[in-house]
């Protein structure tokens, strides 16, 4: 038996990383272990500290129709395996999985190249852009609501203090960041004199860039 066919080698994941793997079962028959293998193997990883998703994983095989548990097991998790063997087997199947990981280093790697952005087209009605910009309106002016009673709900030391303070500051913070969206979604519109009145209303706000302006901060509490 040559090198090349000792023991099926694979290409799998583990954490989502790539990692060539085997399956202990068929390391089991070839080391010729004594041992009943799900005694041997759940014996081996307890003994010796290896760790699911990390040196192995188990998948689920259906043979004769019934579910079978198999370990699929990292080169370096089998050669340790076939090392503590202690028998011409075991060491002949640890160099074969060294001469395995071997070949996978002299193979170029391809760089891996990060995913591009998805994007997706969208087609809206006319109504829909509307009522998606009111949306952003109407949070807007609750904000801005809220920032100005801000100073009179610390003058009088009122429990919602804090909270309306929360408010401008998290719901201003998610106007800012929609804002460019919702001027791309709505470019194609004009403010017009007679035009639209629904347009008219909202795309001064939506187009002011100062509008929201992190450094209008509110004052500092005084007490």
């Amino acid at each position: 038996m040559t090198n090349s066919n000792l023991i099926p080698v694979f290409n799998g994941l583990i954490a989502n990383q790539p990692v060539q793997l085997c399956n202990a079962r068929e390391l089991h028959a070839f080391v010729e272990s004594k041992r009943q293998y799900g005694d041997w193997i759940k014996d081996r990883i307890s003994d010796y500290g290896f760790v699911q998703n990390e040196d192995y994983i188990i998948v689920t095989e259906r043979t004769n129709g019934r579910p079978r548990k198999e370990y699929h097991i990292t080169l370096d998790m089998g050669k340790e395996l076939a090392m503590v063997e202690r028998n011409e087997k075991g060491r002949q199947v640890r160099k074969y999985f060294i001469e395995c990981e071997r070949k996978a280093l002299q193979q170029p790697q391809q760089l891996a190249l990060p995913e591009p952005e998805k994007k997706y087209p969208f087609e809206h009605s006319e109504k829909e852009l509307q009522n998606l910009a009111w949306d952003w309106f109407a949070l807007f002016k609750c904000v801005e609501f809220t920032k100005d009673i801000v100073p009179a709900l610390d003058a009088i030391q009122s429990k919602f203090a804090p909270q309306a303070r929360s408010i401008v500051s998290e719901y201003g913070s998610m106007l800012r960041r929609h804002q460019p969206l919702i001027q791309k979604l709505t470019a194609q519109f004009e403010i017009e004199t007679w035009g639209d009145e629904n347009w008219n209303r909202v795309l001064p706000t939506i187009r002011d860039n100062e509008i929201l302006n992190p450094r209008k901060r509110l004052p500092h509490r005084n007490f």
